[in-house]
């Protein structure tokens, strides 16, 4: 049923409960199946005869695959390899739960979690070749893309050249993350790729921070050849640095969170931080906070990538929507017990989850639509 490397990961859990308090899930809904522990003692149990059932498989979807769990495990073991292999067992034996269904299907239908087929984001006006491509995602293009447009905008105030598909194809990363890296999921990065090379670029500057990890991880380990791939938040820290962008500084406190994908799998907590810095934003911290402890200048607070939550994502969005919300609403209880009321995301997916219940006297600010209005 799971594969040796699975079985492996699953079996390694020793039961401490030491993830119980960093899974964001479970700290919103308080139940036990929510937990890394209780996922992994699933496996096994299924591994040694359990039949799967409809219960298991719900389970395996009340998961944000955010890697907490995975970043302070004191035995190394993972749990999103056997998540992700579970997801595949239930697609196969047809006990995907119809909420996670609808979503695969609309992703397998449309390319995205939303069913959506025009882009909301106006790109007459752009070429779609060129040496810098930027790569939007399904997020920007359909749910928020005001933070599409702003980042188009930045591009061109700092004569950047650069080219946008109109017809952008799914990265793949959404339906790995809905029925495991199988075939299906490789197909469609392969077209991903060919869309790329197809535009002639030499750089791929990616906004979603779920598709670039997508991109520099799994496409690099299945040998799919890309163009060098770099985030938005590093690309335009870079072109302030270089200053090709000068930013109108303003006093404020603020807060900054940071998305799972970009600080956990890509390691990048500084550059968002960077631009905030260069508006003149005073960064409080919320106690729970994903910084690198190998990053020197980020090396107070917390100093761990696993101390932190995650707020939610699209895919969440879309399944469980309830249970976003609750999300949503725990990342802004951190920020309320800073002296910061304006809490600042640099990813569509955070972006649109953190704009599902803004709190009265917060505001929720987009990196690249903040600083878009400054230059």
């Amino acid at each position: 049923m799971f594969s040796e490397k699975a079985q492996k990961h699953a079996d390694a859990c020793r039961f401490c409960y030491m993830c119980r308090h960093l899974c964001p899930v479970e700290l919103v809904t308080g139940k036990e199946s929510n937990t890394p522990r209780a996922k992994a003692l699933l496996v096994s149990m299924m591994e040694r005869g359990m039949p799967m059932d409809k219960g298991c498989a719900t389970a395996m979807y009340e998961c944000l695959l955010c890697g907490a769990c995975t970043a302070d495990c004191a035995t190394g073991f993972d749990p999103l390899i056997f998540i992700r292999e579970a997801r595949t067992q239930a697609a196969l034996e047809g006990l995907t739960p119809d909420f996670a269904q609808n979503v695969i299907d609309r992703i397998e239908a449309s390319g995205n979690p939303y069913g959506a087929r025009a882009c909301a984001v106006p790109l007459e006006d752009c070429p779609e070749s060129g040496e810098t491509l930027l790569w939007l995602g399904s997020a920007a293009r359909h749910a928020v893309p005001d933070v599409a447009a702003a980042l188009i905008s930045l591009m061109r105030k700092a004569g950047e050249s650069f080219a946008v598909l109109r017809e952008e194809p799914p990265s793949g990363s959404a339906l790995g993350d809905m029925i495991g890296y199988v075939e299906d999921v490789r197909q469609q990065a392969l077209s991903a790729a060919a869309a790329i090379a197809k535009s002639g670029a030499k750089r791929l500057v990616v906004l979603d921070s779920h598709d670039c990890a997508f991109f520099l991880h799994e496409c690099r380990e299945w040998g799919i050849d890309l163009p060098e791939t770099i985030t938005a938040t590093r690309f335009v820290a870079d072109l302030i640095a270089a200053r090709r962008l000068v930013p109108r500084q303003e006093a404020e406190i603020v807060s900054y969170h940071d998305d799972a994908r970009l600080a956990r799998d890509l390691q990048e907590v500084m550059p968002a931080r960077e631009i905030l810095a260069a508006m003149g934003a005073e960064v409080h911290e919320m106690f729970l906070n994903e910084r690198f402890s190998q990053h020197p200048e980020a090396s107070r607070a917390c100093g761990s990538a696993a101390r932190a939550r995650e707020c939610g994502s699209t895919l969440m969005g879309q399944m469980l929507p309830g249970l976003a919300r609750q999300l949503a609403a725990a990342r802004y209880a951190d920020l309320l017990r800073t002296d910061a009321r304006i809490l600042v995301s640099a990813d569509p997916q955070a972006a649109e989850a953190l704009r599902l219940c803004v709190p009265e006297g917060v505001q929720c600010r987009d990196l690249f639509v903040m600083l878009n209005d400054r230059v």
